[in-house]
This record gives structure tokens, C-alpha cells and sequence, in this order.
């Protein structure tokens, strides 16, 4: 079944290409949605797949080297509502 998952993640990400990086690992994952930098400094993660996919993210989010440098990462899950294409960076 189809999942969405947000998340926001607090960090010291910048030098690190995780955006390019996470956008990488979404599409290899098969997932949609998208990623982008928030005004607070905060990343956003948009993503829709299948529940398993979803859950790889996450876990690829926490590991080196972005994981040493990551404060915290609030997530939820929800039904899919919305249709994306793609998996994309955002500005």
C-alpha cells in the first residue's frame, strides 16, 4: 500500500550534498515526492512509496555521515494524497 512520509530533519547538513544525496536514495527506492531547505535552516522531506521504502529513507537518513551531524528528525506517516512523478530537490 501506498504510504506518505514527512519529515523534518535539524542538523549541520550543509557541505554534505544531502539533498542530492537523499534525492539519489529516494529514486533508487522508487519513491516520489521531494526535499528542500526550509527558511529555519530545517530540511523537509516529502516522500510517497511503499511502506518498506519509506522506512529504508529513514534509516539512510541516520547513517554516516549525515547521521553524526543530524540533531533530530520528526516524522509521521499518512495515507497518500498527494500525485507526484518525480523525486526532486526543491529551492
Amino acid at each position: 500500500m501506498t504510504k506518505r512520509m514527512r519529515m523534518l530533519i535539524e542538523g549541520q547538513l550543509q557541505g554534505l550534498n544531502f539533498r542530492l544525496n537523499a534525492q539519489e536514495e529516494a529514486q533508487r527506492l522508487s519513491l516520489v515526492g521531494f526535499i528542500r531547505t526550509l527558511s529555519d535552516g530545517r530540511i523537509e522531506i516529502d516522500a510517497q512509496g511503499e511502506e518498506p521504502q519509506l522506512d529504508t529513507l529513514l534509516e539512510w537518513c541516520q547513517t554516516e555521515p549525515q547521521g553524526k551531524r543530524i540533531s533530530s528528525i520528526f516524522y509521521r506517516f499518512e495515507d497518500s494524497m498527494l500525485s507526484y512523478t518525480e523525486f526532486a530537490v526543491r529551492r
